[in-house]
């Protein structure tokens, strides 16, 4: 059985100030309480971690997502969560590339693979820009070697 998911709405400008001013607040070192009835209580550091990690996502602006690893979600909701359009990850799912299950007449995905194969995507460009920064160099060595480059060219 999956449990509810949330998709944030995306942060206001009066939003991202809250988070930056909280985050602020917590990185010099102070505790997240809540406070209620019962006086203020103060939140495990375990769970204070999360709670920063979604305030630095509200910081820079960008649309949270909480739900457990083994959440379904909708292509729709994939497509915000991967910042990619419905269309492109509908074609992603049906290449193979992120598994899924068709429950009816709808794809289902799994947040663990959405997670997986969003880190996939950030090591490929990585390793794919570390390639491309690597033959740069190398293309700007040789030019320079052949005195087909000055410094003042670059």
């Amino acid at each position: 059985m999956t449990t509810p998911h949330k998709v944030f709405e995306s942060p206001s400008a009066s939003d991202r100030a809250a988070a930056r001013d909280v985050l602020a607040h917590l990185r010099g070192g102070g505790d997240l309480v809540v406070a209620g009835k019962g006086g203020p209580l103060a939140v495990p550091q375990a769970i204070a971690r999360e709670v920063v990690t979604l305030l630095e996502v509200y910081a820079d602006g960008r649309t949270p997502v909480v739900a457990a690893a083994d959440d379904e979600v909708s292509t729709q909701e994939a497509a915000l969560i991967l910042n990619l359009s419905r269309p492109t990850v509908v074609k992603l799912l049906d290449d193979g590339r992120i598994p899924f299950r068709k429950p009816g007449k709808h794809r289902r995905v799994q947040m663990s693979d959405l997670i997986a194969f969003k880190a996939r995507l950030a090591r490929d460009s990585t390793e794919a820009l570390d390639k491309l920064s690597a033959l740069t160099q190398a293309a700007f060595e040789t030019a320079r070697q052949q005195g087909r480059l000055t410094d003042e060219m670059i």
